[in-house]
Protein backbone atom coordinates (compact mmCIF):
# COMPACT_ATOMS: atom_id res chain seq x y z
CA UNK A 1 0.00 0.00 0.00
CA UNK A 2 0.95 3.49 -0.61
CA UNK A 3 1.33 5.76 2.16
CA UNK A 4 -1.07 8.62 0.40
CA UNK A 5 -3.29 5.54 0.49
CA UNK A 6 -3.59 4.12 4.14
CA UNK A 7 -7.10 6.23 5.38
CA UNK A 8 -8.89 4.90 2.24
CA UNK A 9 -10.10 1.54 3.50
CA UNK A 10 -11.29 3.27 6.58
CA UNK A 11 -12.82 6.03 4.66
CA UNK A 12 -14.86 3.11 2.61
CA UNK A 13 -15.91 1.21 5.86
CA UNK A 14 -17.20 4.02 7.16
CA UNK A 15 -19.37 4.85 3.96
CA UNK A 16 -20.83 1.45 4.06
CA UNK A 17 -20.97 0.33 7.50
CA UNK A 18 -24.50 1.48 7.99
CA UNK A 19 -25.99 -0.15 5.31
CA UNK A 20 -24.39 -3.14 6.14
CA UNK A 21 -25.79 -2.55 10.23
CA UNK A 22 -29.48 -1.98 8.25
CA UNK A 23 -29.20 -5.08 6.45
CA UNK A 24 -28.52 -7.02 9.67
CA UNK A 25 -31.27 -5.40 11.40
CA UNK A 26 -33.53 -6.48 8.92
CA UNK A 27 -32.57 -9.72 9.15
CA UNK A 28 -33.07 -9.62 12.46
CA UNK A 29 -36.67 -8.05 12.84
CA UNK A 30 -37.29 -10.71 10.31
CA UNK A 31 -36.46 -12.97 12.42
CA UNK A 32 -38.00 -11.95 15.48
CA UNK A 33 -41.21 -10.78 13.33
CA UNK A 34 -41.79 -14.70 11.91
CA UNK A 35 -41.13 -16.32 15.96
CA UNK A 36 -43.81 -14.04 16.60
CA UNK A 37 -46.03 -15.61 13.71
CA UNK A 38 -45.01 -19.19 14.60
CA UNK A 39 -45.89 -18.90 18.36
CA UNK A 40 -49.49 -17.55 17.84
CA UNK A 41 -50.34 -20.35 15.22
CA UNK A 42 -49.33 -22.71 17.93
CA UNK A 43 -50.92 -21.11 20.29
CA UNK A 44 -53.77 -20.90 18.43
CA UNK A 45 -54.03 -24.80 17.82
CA UNK A 46 -53.26 -25.47 21.47
CA UNK A 47 -56.13 -23.70 22.20
CA UNK A 48 -58.17 -25.72 19.98
CA UNK A 49 -56.59 -29.14 20.82
CA UNK A 50 -57.83 -28.38 24.36
CA UNK A 51 -61.16 -27.24 23.20
CA UNK A 52 -62.08 -30.30 20.89
CA UNK A 53 -60.51 -33.02 22.88
CA UNK A 54 -63.69 -35.62 24.15
CA UNK A 55 -64.14 -34.83 28.20
CA UNK A 56 -67.00 -33.68 29.96
CA UNK A 57 -67.64 -31.27 30.96
CA UNK A 58 -66.50 -29.24 27.44
CA UNK A 59 -64.17 -26.88 28.12
CA UNK A 60 -65.79 -23.15 28.01
CA UNK A 61 -64.90 -20.48 25.80
CA UNK A 62 -62.83 -18.59 28.32
CA UNK A 63 -60.99 -21.60 29.09
CA UNK A 64 -60.14 -22.42 25.64
CA UNK A 65 -58.76 -18.81 25.06
CA UNK A 66 -56.86 -18.75 28.03
CA UNK A 67 -55.13 -21.82 26.92
CA UNK A 68 -54.20 -19.82 23.88
CA UNK A 69 -53.10 -16.92 26.52
CA UNK A 70 -51.10 -18.99 28.43
CA UNK A 71 -49.08 -20.52 25.42
CA UNK A 72 -48.04 -17.21 24.17
CA UNK A 73 -48.19 -14.47 26.05
CA UNK A 74 -44.43 -15.03 28.54
CA UNK A 75 -42.90 -15.83 24.73
CA UNK A 76 -43.98 -12.82 22.23
CA UNK A 77 -41.23 -10.69 21.42
CA UNK A 78 -42.14 -6.84 20.83
CA UNK A 79 -41.05 -3.47 21.90
CA UNK A 80 -43.40 -1.26 23.89
CA UNK A 81 -46.34 -2.05 25.08
CA UNK A 82 -49.37 -4.69 23.98
CA UNK A 83 -47.03 -7.85 24.49
CA UNK A 84 -50.65 -10.22 25.26
CA UNK A 85 -52.29 -11.20 22.28
CA UNK A 86 -56.11 -10.65 21.70
CA UNK A 87 -57.86 -14.55 21.74
CA UNK A 88 -61.41 -14.86 20.48
CA UNK A 89 -62.95 -18.07 20.41
CA UNK A 90 -65.94 -19.07 17.73
CA UNK A 91 -67.98 -22.69 19.02
CA UNK A 92 -71.41 -23.05 18.83
CA UNK A 93 -73.53 -22.60 22.33
CA UNK A 94 -73.75 -26.71 22.74
CA UNK A 95 -70.55 -28.07 21.78
CA UNK A 96 -71.77 -31.21 20.47
CA UNK A 97 -69.82 -33.87 18.13
CA UNK A 98 -68.49 -32.88 14.57
CA UNK A 99 -69.33 -28.96 15.77
CA UNK A 100 -66.86 -26.48 14.88
CA UNK A 101 -64.30 -24.88 17.18
CA UNK A 102 -62.13 -21.95 15.87
CA UNK A 103 -60.11 -19.98 17.66
CA UNK A 104 -57.78 -17.13 16.45
CA UNK A 105 -55.04 -15.26 18.02
CA UNK A 106 -53.92 -11.62 17.04
CA UNK A 107 -50.88 -9.73 17.83
CA UNK A 108 -49.57 -6.60 17.02
CA UNK A 109 -45.18 -6.41 16.59
CA UNK A 110 -43.47 -3.52 16.75
CA UNK A 111 -40.19 -2.70 16.04
CA UNK A 112 -37.42 -3.70 18.69
CA UNK A 113 -34.20 -1.81 17.04
CA UNK A 114 -35.19 0.91 14.88
CA UNK A 115 -38.93 1.80 16.39
CA UNK A 116 -37.69 5.68 17.14
CA UNK A 117 -34.80 5.92 14.59
CA UNK A 118 -36.60 5.31 11.51
CA UNK A 119 -40.24 5.37 12.81
CA UNK A 120 -41.76 5.50 9.18
CA UNK A 121 -40.47 2.68 7.59
CA UNK A 122 -41.16 0.34 11.42
CA UNK A 123 -44.96 0.71 11.62
CA UNK A 124 -45.94 -2.08 13.65
CA UNK A 125 -46.43 -5.04 12.30
CA UNK A 126 -50.89 -6.80 12.76
CA UNK A 127 -50.33 -10.86 12.27
CA UNK A 128 -53.13 -13.01 13.18
CA UNK A 129 -53.56 -16.89 13.07
CA UNK A 130 -56.54 -18.57 12.76
CA UNK A 131 -56.95 -22.38 13.68
CA UNK A 132 -60.37 -24.92 13.43
CA UNK A 133 -61.25 -28.27 14.49
CA UNK A 134 -64.19 -30.73 14.88
CA UNK A 135 -64.99 -31.14 18.24
CA UNK A 136 -64.79 -35.21 19.41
Amino acid sequence: MRPKQWGSAAIEFALVLPFLLLVLDGVIEFSLVMYDKVLITHAAREAVRAGVVLRTPKLTSEEIAWVAYNYSANSLLTMGPGRTPTVSVNQSADPGFQTPLEVTVSFTYRSLLLNSILSALSAPIAMSSTATGLNE
